[in-house]
Order: structure tokens, then C-alpha cells, then sequence
């Protein structure tokens, strides 16, 4: 993490446009920006995330692209496929692109 990034992500209010519950799929989606920061400030490269509320699998794709392990769960599986699906594409497109 940049210096610039650690000064600007430790102010007190952090502000995101919203997304969109239909494109998601989700009726509370948020933006990847937020648990993006979340594991950059409080965890290292090939530490594992736990999200215990997966729903659309949102810091998981997060912790993917952050180099890191996950760990997702829901009381809801129709969320948790949503999320499968959401990663399934991610790593699917990560693949196209590395082969």
C-alpha cells in the first residue's frame, strides 16, 4: 500500500457511488472499493478472508484480487450460487487472460 493510499483510507468517513442491486443481483450490494480497503489496511498477501454474510461475493472478489485466500458462507444459498457464479466469471476471465 502507498503511503498516499494509507493517508486517504485512515480518514474517518470514506464515500463510494453506489451500485446497482439489479446489476448485482443483490438487494444491498457495495461497491468492491470497500472491502478492497478493508483487506489492504488489515491483512497481507495469502491471508485468508472470512465472510461470514457472503452474498454476492463482493470481499471475496476483493480478497481474489488482492492476493488473497477467502472464506465465504450465507444462511441464503440462493446468495451463496450468486457469489459462486460472481467468482466462477472473475476466475474464469483470469484464465482467458493468463493462458
Amino acid at each position: 500500500m502507498k503511503k498516499e493510499e494509507f493517508l486517504e483510507w485512515t480518514k474517518s468517513v470514506w464515500t463510494f457511488p453506489a451500485v446497482s442491486a439489479r446489476q448485482i443481483g443483490h438487494p444491498a450490494p457495495f461497491p468492491e472499493e470497500l472491502p478492497h480497503r478493508l483487506i489492504q489496511l488489515y491483512t497481507f498477501k495469502s491471508d485468508v478472508v472470512l465472510d461470514p454474510f457472503v452474498g454476492s461475493g463482493t470481499a471475496c472478489l476483493s480478497a481474489i484480487k488482492d492476493k488473497r485466500s477467502y472464506i465465504g458462507y450465507d444462511i441464503d444459498s440462493e446468495y451463496v450460487k450468486l457469489a459462486e457464479r460472481r467468482i466462477s466469471n472473475h476466475t474464469k476471465q483470469l484464465r482467458l487472460f493468463n493462458e
